[in-house]
């Protein structure tokens, strides 16, 4: 295994990902060998999980961006329908095969196999007949033999974005979904005020790391607008970015203040995919570097592997060591029982199992300080959430006050357009604000994750502590030195190996933080403001940092109808008392809205749930180690009262075993502090 990562590329992380693979199946086949059942379970947890990942890369932007252009480049060839007008009008994704087909699924739930180059049939607004039948389609999945897709890449076009309302919505259901996004830009026209508006509320978070803003049509320009146009560009979202974050964290908080210190500059790359699809398809390189593609491709690759796929290689590096120092553990406590007269065995195994209690019982309590931690955050929001639908009815009265009236605009075939038009702004408004007071509401959830994650320190400390004085209980210098064996062999791998100088390799004797959590609570000064806490631990959505709380709001510009009488509001003559009777309505419905809907009940929901999180990964990571320590001693039991010792072949089977995962932990220690070094 390589001691650095190799992120020039997909498949290079994919290497890294099978090596690490292949080492955790050889351990899960030694702790099988040994009887440590739970190890072995979880390391197959963790295989299969690992197995079964999909990268998903969804390319979004407004209509005639060249989406679709830009996924044929990336795959090198013309898969996916491209046209002068709006042509994208379902999901469609693309994933490898080798045979090429298409498989349309349709919103009845029914699905179709069809021939690949009948896809603009299903998908597009290109004729009359094919936009009905787009109409009828949830998503058309695309199987193509494709080098980028091949290493369990997904690449999803979505339609345009302010083509139509419907079409819209599509893109914003999967947003939550996926692993990186690319928004194409038109360079001719960048920042439209829809694109603006977009980003600032569906995408400007902290997950800002993983998105590309691809300016598309490079090429066209000279030299020096292009670096103008990307400059500009740059500039525009960072202060998109830190005016969005001011508002949900506080300028003056710490978690803004790391915040602007990690986030850097915005992933903006000019690039001509049309040219780079015509240079694939050639086979011209020199037209491919004049695209400024490759630069594209490099970045994105580094997304999905240093900044995406670094979280998986974590995973898989956490539970080699947490799995390889238990089963030393274990193997030295196998050898040093067998050696000891019963008596003095009988009460050490005593001993052992009563720290095995005491360190559940200290787990129960610390589960009661999390559960109030809990309550406490809950607590902290209730201001917020008592002043919640106050905050949405300001809002709506000042758009209501601000909106610029004249007397012509109440004549009658004018006040239909003010109606229509003042109804619109306070949907806009009002969602907009309810999306700020709920990421509000979940950087207060994950900055006090992250302070419980670091308090849970010291009871980490106390666990891996517990579990080396077990070890310690049936250590037998004296007798091994007299005798030698396997024992001396297994100290000296792991001592040589991590340089430690204690027997118990453990994630504490590593230096690896936060091993009841994967390793991450090292990294708790980012983890305040990238929310990689949630995701990992809880389960999250890329781009939609508010979870289950922007849930509760995602549909309260909908809820809002504005539909209440217009007639009686005719009679009135005069602007002011049009806008309070024009007020009096949206109170009376927001009132019901309130009734209707229980925002505070869905935020306690995503508290409880968060920190129920950090608890279920502690019981989890805890109990795996606790069962299995507890099986050897039991099993060890058995055999002192068979009077059975240990024979040669087993000897030399378990020096076998210390000598592989020696070495192979500081190996992946190794791997690891590479790891936490680029994502600190």
């Amino acid at each position: 295994m390589e001691q650095t990562i190799n992120y020039g590329s997909y498949s290079a992380y994919k290497d890294t990902v099978a090596e690490l693979t292949e080492s955790l199946s050889q351990l899960k086949e030694y702790c099988e060998s040994v009887d440590l059942v739970h190890t072995a379970r979880s390391i197959g947890e963790t295989i299969e999980k690992v197995a079964k990942e999909h990268f998903e890369v969804a390319i979004v932007g407004e209509f005639k961006r060249g989406k679709s252009t830009l996924i044929n480049a990336l795959l090198g060839q013309e898969v996916l329908p491209a046209d002068v007008l709006p042509a994208t009008a379902t999901l469609n994704r693309v994933t490898y095969s080798d045979t090429p087909y298409v498989m349309v699924e349709y919103k009845t739930g029914e699905t179709e196999k069809v021939d690949i180059n009948q896809l603009e049939n299903y998908v597009t607004k290109l004729s009359y007949e094919s936009e009905k039948t787009a109409e009828t389609v949830k998503q058309a999945t695309v199987y193509y033999a494709t080098d980028f897709c091949k290493n369990n890449v997904d690449i999803i076009d979505t339609p345009g974005l302010n083509d139509d309302e419907q079409m819209t919505n599509v893109t914003l259901s999967i947003l939550p979904e996926i692993d990186a996004a690319v928004f194409v830009i038109s360079a001719n026209s960048p920042f439209s005020q829809f694109e603006k508006e977009f980003l600032e509320k569906r995408m400007l978070t902290s997950d800002m790391g993983r998105i590309i803003f691809a300016v598309n049509c490079f090429g066209t320009f000279s030299k020096e607008d292009e670096d103008r146009i990307v400059e500009t560009v740059e500039k525009r979202i960072g202060s998109y970015v830190m005016e969005k974050a001011k508002m949900v964290m506080g300028e003056d908080s710490k978690e803004f203040a790391v915040y602007k210190r990690k986030i850097g500059k915005p992933k903006v790359i000019g690039v001509y995919a049309k040219k780079a699809l015509m240079a694939k398809e050639s086979g011209d390189q020199a037209m491919l570097e004049e695209s400024n593609f490759p630069t594209f491709e490099k970045v994105l690759e580094t997304m999905l592997t240093q900044e995406r796929g670094s979280i998986t290689l974590q995973i898989l590096a956490n539970k080699i060591i947490s799995s390889g120092s238990e089963l030393i553990n274990s193997i030295i406590i196998r050898e040093n029982s067998l050696m000891m007269e019963t008596d003095e065995f009988m009460e050490k195994y005593n001993a052992a199992i009563e720290e095995i209690d005491d360190i559940r019982t200290k787990k129960r309590a610390e589960f009661v300080r999390i559960n109030d931690a809990a309550n406490s955050v809950f607590e902290d929001l209730q201001p917020i959430l008592d002043s919640y639908w106050v905050q949405i009815e300001e809002t709506a009265m000042k758009v209501i006050d601000d909106y610029p009236m004249s007397a012509d605009d109440l004549k009658r075939d004018k006040l239909k357009i003010v109606y229509s038009k003042l109804t619109d702004r306070i949907k806009d408004n009002i969602e907009n604000k309810a999306q700020l007071i709920c990421e509000q509401i979940q950087n207060e959830i994950n900055v006090a994750l992250s302070d419980e994650a670091v308090r849970l320190q010291s009871f980490e400390d106390e666990f891996f502590a517990s579990v080396s004085r077990i070890q310690e209980m049936f250590s037998v210098t004296q007798k091994r030195s007299r005798n030698g064996g396997v024992v001396d062999q297994i100290i000296g791998v792991a001592i040589g190996s991590v340089g430690t100088g204690g027997l118990f390799i453990g994630f504490r004797e590593a230096g690896i933080k936060g091993a009841l959590l994967g390793g991450l609570t090292g990294l708790t000064t980012w983890l305040a403001t990238s929310f990689l806490l949630v995701t990992t631990v809880v389960g999250g959505a890329f781009l939609s940092p508010a979870g289950l709380c922007l849930m509760a709001i995602a549909g309260l510009a909908g809820t809002f109808t504005g539909k209440f009488s217009v007639d009686k509001l005719l009679v009135q003559e005069r602007i002011d008392k049009y806008k309070a009777g024009f007020k009096q309505n949206v109170k009376k419905q927001f009132h019901e809205m309130k009734i209707s809907s229980d925002f505070t009940e869905t935020v306690r929901q995503q508290v409880y749930a968060s920190f129920q999180g950090l608890k279920a990964k502690i019981e989890e990571e805890t109990e795996v180690i606790l069962l299995d320590t507890q099986k050897t001693l039991d099993g060890l039991n058995e055999l002192k009262a068979e009077k059975k010792t240990m024979s040669d072949n087993e000897k030399e089977k378990l020096q076998t075993i210390a000598e592989y995962t020696g070495s192979l932990l500081a190996e992946t220690y190794n791997l690891h502090k590479a790891l936490t070094d680029d994502m600190e």
